[in-house]
């Protein structure tokens, strides 16, 4: 199972913390793993990229984590959006991921 940690500050999501394999198929075609990365690793390129803002990261087997040097509105819309996504995908394999807000 993998756990999403969403963390905020004065409401704003400020970490991350993807940890576990979804062990909904084999690697390499596991598509809920799939989608997870691609949406926080998206949500952490969109950050640096598009808002603007430093995030320190860390990747490694089973796990992703990043948190933001600071907040705007950019960063707040990427994340929002990566969250109600992440919860979309949740919801439909509820076995597989465990997301705690």
């Amino acid at each position: 199972m993998t756990t999403i940690r969403i963390f905020r500050t004065e409401g704003h999501i400020t970490a991350v913390t993807v940890e576990g394999h979804t062990g909904y198929a084999e690697e390499g075609s596991d598509i809920v793993c799939a989608a997870v990365s691609a949406l926080t690793q998206g949500a952490l390129l969109g950050i640096r990229e598009v808002a603007g803002i430093g995030a320190e990261s860390r990747v490694s087997d089973g796990r992703l984590t990043f948190r933001l040097k600071e907040h705007n509105e950019k960063s707040d819309a990427i994340l929002e959006t990566m969250r109600l996504a992440l919860l979309d995908v949740t919801k439909g394999y509820p076995r597989y991921i465990r997301m705690e807000d």
